[in-house]
């Protein structure tokens, strides 16, 4: 659900981010299927994966890869609609179909596992913390990103947001820009996708043509 890319120039490093950031903001719909949905699968199963619609065991992977197909009737491809189903509410969530080409959009019914329903409660305490959280305490980490003192770094960050991005809507990238952004005026970069989603900035048809030259020349600085 991230994307990051590091380039080094001289004495400079420079981070792209793609979809998501440090201030996740979702779609009012995801946000309500977090609060009803989401107790619900917990205590039904361990996880979600999109394979189901490759092939479901169990008695409870089957009803709930049949609840998906028949709620999300948005293509032909079963992994694309639990992918849709597993990461948002959208139809689809990942991509917009009309950015992916024919052999793509074949392509991704190998590309995604198994997520844990612990994700998403993760996520869903950030979304309402405004904020990503540390999970295991771990030392040398903070308890919370994206608040208080800025990192302490030379790195430019440069975040690139799909305009109809329904996975992790755009401000998420602009959000956190303004956070990088408050501390060095003009250092840092958003740059913003028109017709693109969340992870098609990178599979995308015409990503090489719409999104990658901008990637580089910000590499290039």
């Amino acid at each position: 659900m991230m994307s990051a890319v590091a380039g080094l120039v001289p004495e400079v490093t420079t981070i792209l981010s793609n979809a998501v950031a440090l201030h996740p903001v979702i779609p009012k719909e995801t946000l309500a299927k977090f609060r009803v949905t989401l107790p619900t699968l917990h205590r039904l199963v361990d996880y979600l994966d999109p394979q189901w619609g490759n092939h479901a065991d169990t008695v409870m992977e089957k009803l709930v890869t049949a609840w998906v197909l028949a709620t999300h009737r948005e293509c032909d491809n079963r992994v694309c609609r639990l992918a849709s189903f597993t990461h948002g509410t959208g139809k689809p969530t990942l991509w917009r179909h009309e950015n992916l080409n024919a052999a793509t959009h074949e392509w991704v019914k190998q590309e995604f596992g198994r997520v844990p329903t612990s994700f998403f409660e993760q996520i869903y305490k950030c979304v309402k913390a405004g904020h990503l959280l540390g999970v295991e305490h771990l030392p040398g980490l903070p308890e919370n990103f994206g608040t208080g003192p800025l990192p302490q770094t030379d790195a430019r960050f440069v975040f690139f947001a799909g305009t109809e991005n329904v996975c992790f809507l755009p401000q998420s990238q602009l959000k956190t820009y303004q956070y990088f952004d408050q501390i060095r005026p003009g250092y840092h970069g958003v740059h913003y996708l028109p017709g693109y989603g969340h992870s098609d900035p990178f599979i995308g048809e015409y990503a090489s043509r719409d999104v990658f030259p901008l990637m580089l020349a910000e590499l290039e600085r």
